[in-house]
């Protein structure tokens, strides 16, 4: 069998696939059959050695709670955050995001309040 290769944007798209996943605590065998894909190619997927099919980056983006493009994009800070978080709450009523925004304050409130101690 031949040498394999990392590919600069397939490593990118795996790199970027696998954190997604991760953060999700999703497995690859959980991702893969939502995906359609055998455990072994998102295996080499994620270690850049090769690169989905472009029929399936939406179902990528799907399961994992993302835009296509974010499958491409190391996120910024803080911008990339808070576009993050916004396509996060995005499918959540007004109400839901308003509560959400108001339970994250809170949060951060005791955070930042523990840290002065």
């Amino acid at each position: 069998m031949g040498r394999k290769v990392r590919k600069p944007l397939a490593s990118l798209f795996g790199g970027l696939v696998s954190v997604k996943r991760r953060q999700l605590g999703m497995s690859q065998e959980a991702l893969a059959g939502l995906v359609g894909i055998s455990q072994e190619s998102l295996s080499r997927m994620e270690k850049g050695v090769i690169a989905p099919r472009f029929e399936r980056l939406q179902n990528f983006a799907d399961a994992l709670g993302c835009e296509v493009a974010d499958l491409f994009r190391l996120p910024k800070a803080p911008e990339g955050r808070a576009a993050a978080l916004a396509r996060t709450i995005r499918p959540l009523s007004e109400q839901e995001q308003n509560s959400l925004l108001e339970i994250i304050t809170g949060i951060t409130r005791i955070v930042a309040g523990r840290k002065r101690l």
